[in-house]
């Protein structure tokens, strides 16, 4: 089968080389057998068992042995499926469960629209038996789960997120790509009545207005509430594939190709050959010392950006392989060309802070207002970022928005980067060897590539500020010159000060004094609320390191028991509070901005609320239309 992609609305976005990586991820698992997970106990207490990776590792098998044409495997591939399904018919509480089977039945629908009965690629690779348990299975889960009120999308009703961003999505996902595939096997399931009371083809019209609404309220609205979700950002945007792919309306298949296009355009803007910078949520600690996410592997299979990001398909990878989008050419172009984008700022203002109704699990965010600056500062050489936002108790911010926050600087090469985090004190996972979980952990400001961070004052499980020096790319080569830490990669300078107290540095590794997954250093502060200053420009703005370093030193620095007065080396004035919550300034002017804008940068420009985004580059614009 040629990997191809057709446009929704015609044509063909692809490319010879594109189409060649696509070819050789399909390939590279070509005759290796099934690796067989078994079910798993509960991760959770008071959840079932947990078969994600039992299931992940069926599908993943048959969609590759369909796929390619393994005909050796066609009959090992099909009982397995039945096998998956019969397990979940059979195990209802495993099925309705948050973390087993949404995750990767799209995958399976995936099997089911190419290969089966009435397959549009090779129809009867799946076997009647194989189809006949799906459709069980599928029919029991829409039956039992979805809900008409559920879909409601009227207003702002897509921001009532229940779980967390990525958990909604999928679920409701799993839900319109199950109904597609009954509806395409037998049109009869259409009038077949669901729990609630209404019937089959009434739920799939409505799930599938919620996500017309929901992708057009993200994109006006700054897009998601887990900011650049290193681990979780994936499992979300996988759900938009399937409308760009096997939607019957056209009108949706546009919406799904424009709202993925925009969320690769930005993506391009805020990384150097798939490192990912800027302020983010939900990163745990061991996808914080990581710049590289799958988004970055699927960027290489898109643009042939940076070999080393390539490997073989896993997980949700299936899902980009087999869908037929392909992000526009201009997003290639951005993506690839760092030096011709120069130096700029992205300002974004995405929703975190709750609304009275808020309660766990049931996240209600304000639409209108989230409290949060999202502010990043980008060069061919480094790309620092955060998101700036009041210090406010820990119960005004949906706990998706303030897990995990994220930020500092990351360079291009490999995992290269510099982050000024708390300590993570709680376990995300019953079964996890580190504590792993802070919620607003810390607050920050910025202004070109000056960074200013503390702890927050209302955090929840967080520890002092540490700053990490990845070994990648170098930058735990640090040395200490009077107040400040000085430390290179590449084409950027970098220096940390630790003001209200001392700190030290600390060996980080798998086997070192700090245990860490990945090798570097930390420099742990002394003082729990000690103020850490973070300075990075690009080394060819100064004549040699000692230029840079004697203008960072020689920045105004003045501080108090109640405020840090701190004039950074680009010229801009903080005036940090650190016995209050308000009254922090940048130049006289209150740090938390609302801008009138759901993106803006040189090349992705969307005002808030606004119908159309803009993408530029190299003198060539795209319109996405969000009407």
């Amino acid at each position: 089968m040629s990997t191809a992609a057709a446009s929704p609305t015609g044509g063909t976005r692809s490319c010879a080389s594109a189409d060649a990586r696509f070819a050789a991820a399909w390939e590279s698992r070509r005759r290796q057998p099934l690796r067989e997970v078994p079910v798993a106990p509960p991760v959770f207490n008071g959840h079932p068992r947990f078969a994600r990776p039992y299931s992940l590792a069926i599908i993943h098998f048959a969609l590759r042995v369909f796929h390619n044409a393994e005909s050796n495997f066609y009959a090992h591939a099909n009982a397995k499926i039945v096998e998956n399904c019969r397990f979940y018919i059979e195990n209802t509480d495993v099925r309705d469960d948050r973390d087993s089977f949404y995750w990767n039945v799209g995958e399976l629908c995936r099997a089911v629209l190419h290969y089966g009965t009435k397959g549009d690629i090779a129809p009867g690779r799946l076997s009647p038996d194989a189809e006949a348990a799906f459709l069980e299975m599928a029919f029991g889960y829409c039956h039992d789960i979805s809900k008409l009120a559920d879909a409601a999308c009227d207003g702002t009703k897509t921001w009532r997120v229940y779980e967390s961003e990525n958990h909604h999505v999928q679920r409701a996902s799993a839900l319109w790509q199950l109904m597609h595939v009954l509806l395409k096997a037998d049109p009869a399931y259409g009038a077949r009545v669901l729990g609630d009371g209404g019937t089959l083809r009434a739920h799939y019209a409505a799930w599938e207005d919620f996500f017309c609404a929901w992708m057009r309220e993200r994109a006006k609205r700054s897009m998601f509430i887990e900011v650049q979700s290193r681990g979780y950002g994936i499992h979300t945007i996988k759900n938009i594939y399937p409308l760009h792919d096997f939607s019957d309306n056209s009108a949706t298949r546009r919406l799904a190709r424009d709202f993925l296009d925009l969320f690769w355009a930005l993506w391009a803007q805020e990384q150097i050959a798939g490192a990912t910078g800027g302020g983010m949520s939900r990163v745990y600690p061991s996808g914080a010392r990581t710049t590289y996410s799958a988004a970055s592997t699927w960027a290489y299979w898109y643009f042939g950006l940076n070999p080393s990001l390539n490997r073989s398909p896993s997980d949700m990878d299936y899902v980009c392989l087999d869908s037929t989008y392909r992000p526009h050419p201009l997003i290639g172009k951005l993506a690839a060309d760092a030096s011709s984008r120069g130096v700029y700022v992205i300002e974004m203002r995405p929703l975190g802070w709750t609304l009275p109704e808020d309660k766990y699990p049931d996240y209600r965010p304000d639409p209108e207002w989230g409290r949060i600056y999202r502010y990043t500062y980008a060069t061919p050489d480094f790309i620092v970022g955060t998101q700036m936002y009041p210090q406010a108790a820990f119960t005004n911010w949906c706990m998706i928005s303030s897990q995990n926050r994220f930020h500092g600087v990351v360079y291009g090469p490999r995992d290269a980067q510099l982050l000024p985090i708390p300590a993570a004190m709680g376990r995300h996972v019953k079964t996890a060897a580190l504590p792993s979980t802070s919620y607003n952990g810390f607050w920050s400001m910025q202004k070109n590539g000056t960074l200013l961070t503390r702890r927050n004052r209302h955090p929840r499980h967080t520890g002092g500020m540490c700053v990490w020096f990845s070994a990648a790319g170098g930058v735990d080569h640090v040395e200490k010159d009077g107040d400040w830490y000085f430390t290179r990669c590449g084409g950027a300078y970098s220096a940390v000060r630790v003001a209200q107290g001392g700190a030290r540095l600390v060996a980080a590794g798998p086997k070192a004094e700090m245990p860490c997954e990945r090798n570097g250093k930390f420099l742990v502060c002394d003082n729990l609320w000690a103020v850490v200053i973070v300075e990075t420009a690009r080394a060819c703005d100064f004549a040699n390191e000692a230029a840079f370093r004697a203008k960072v030193k020689a920045a105004s620095f003045a501080l108090t028991s109640s405020t840090l007065d701190y004039v950074g080396i680009y010229g801009n004035h903080f005036r940090m509070m650190l016995d209050r919550d308000d009254g922090s300034m940048i130049d006289g002017e209150p740090y938390v901005k609302k801008p009138e804008w759901s993106v803006r940068s040189p090349f992705v420009k969307l005002p808030w609320l606004g119908d159309v985004a803009e993408i530029s580059f190299g003198g060539e614009t795209i319109r996405l239309d969000f009407h």
